[in-house]
């Protein structure tokens, strides 16, 4: 009898952080799965590590050479027979009950075909950064969707179905935020969710991302113009203000806007963005808070520059999404400067410890 999960994972000299990311999946609540690894040419100690576990859940695929992490999952995919395909990487940490959580919420959600969820995050040395919350509803994940990965590659889990009758996996074309590629593929056929509660320990490591940093952005953005205009086909923008709405709005690039005019100008262009997307949902749950949330966000842009003619009349547009927005905007200032006050507290509270041991 095939296993209800399959959990694909492939890792390329992934000895330092390979056991704990294992054993995160062996030590789940939910125990009937089959944990699919591909070893993609490791010349480190990943096969020994990896060779060193006796568990009949586990399948190892090893590549005779390295073939990249794209080709590898799709090599994963193949081989799945599971009712769900669970993804996992081999430097990050699944809380316990990830896979109970995530099948219960599945089986109970048939309209659903693809979830992730947030994730704590953490440093190479696995001190916890914060949280990383997600979209969690399919009109947040939707609109996300045009601008960012609204899943977090390592948190998810598809009907391995709606795969194998649309004929769908990962683009070999894509070496870089394959997993945003496809998921708006995914997205054509089913609807989407995020669980808000965090269910992986997702390592940030600012080496590896930036070493390919700028592949990664350009896939990027060429993913979010073609997502943008599939879903709005007669809103009109360029690649260059893509990237540009991008680094300003969710962040991630190292453009600035040059002048007010030109923050008006991008903000501008968001809302009409933001505007033609709610035209496209009309009726949908959650669409007033998310009107809301997107005033929020343009508004703390404007905060940053000086009140003129094109903003006044930005701010107009604003209020007539959410004319509640002045006292939400100062509720925001006070948790922002709460959460600045904490940090800078904490830092000086451990540079008195440092200097008391010193």
């Amino acid at each position: 009898m095939p296993p209800k999960v399959s959990v694909v994972m492939s890792v390329y000299n992934g000895e330092r952080y390979l056991r704990e990311a294992v054993n995160s999946i062996l030590d789940q609540t939910f125990t009937d799965f089959e944990f699919i690894i591909v070893n993609d040419g490791s010349i480190d100690n990943t096969c020994a590590i990896l060779e060193s576990y006796n568990d009949s859940r586990i399948v190892l695929i090893h590549n005779q050479e390295n073939i990249g992490l794209t080709r590898s999952l799709n090599k994963g995919l193949t081989l799945a027979q599971g009712e769900y395909v669970a993804r996992m990487d081999a430097d990050d940490v699944a809380i316990p009950h990830r896979f109970e959580k995530q099948v219960a919420f599945l089986e109970k959600h048939p309209e659903i075909g693809i979830l992730g969820s947030s994730c704590w995050t953490i440093d190479t040395n696995g001190q916890g950064q914060g949280v990383y919350q997600m979209p969690t509803n399919d009109l947040q994940i939707r609109w996300t969707s045009l601008l960012a990965n609204p899943f977090v590659h390592p948190t998810v889990m598809i009907r391995r179905d709606l795969l194998i009758q649309n004929g769908l996996k990962y683009d070999e074309a894509f070496q870089t935020t394959q997993d945003y590629e496809l998921w708006m593929r995914v997205l054509k056929y089913t609807r989407g969710a995020n669980l808000s509660e965090p269910l992986i320990r997702y390592r940030v490591r600012y080496g590896i991302t930036s070493k390919h940093r700028q592949a990664q952005l350009r896939n990027h953005d060429t993913i979010a113009l073609r997502t943008i205009q599939e879903q709005l086909p007669e809103f009109v923008i360029t690649l260059e203000q893509v990237s540009q709405l991008r680094s300003l709005f969710v962040g991630g690039g190292e453009f600035t806007p040059v002048s007010c005019s030109q923050y008006v100008a991008l903000a501008s262009l968001y809302l009409d963005m933001f505007e033609n997307f709610l035209g496209r949902h009309p009726g949908e749950p959650c669409l007033k808070a998310l009107q809301h949330k997107e005033a929020l966000k343009v508004a703390h842009i404007l905060l940053h520059i000086p009140i003129k003619s094109g903003s006044a009349r930005l701010l107009k547009r604003l209020l007539t999404m959410y004319p509640g927005l002045p006292w939400s905007s100062i509720v925001h200032l006070l948790k922002a400067s709460s959460r600045r006050f904490r940090r800078l507290l904490n830092f000086g509270v451990r540079q008195y410890r440092h200097w008391r041991n010193h």
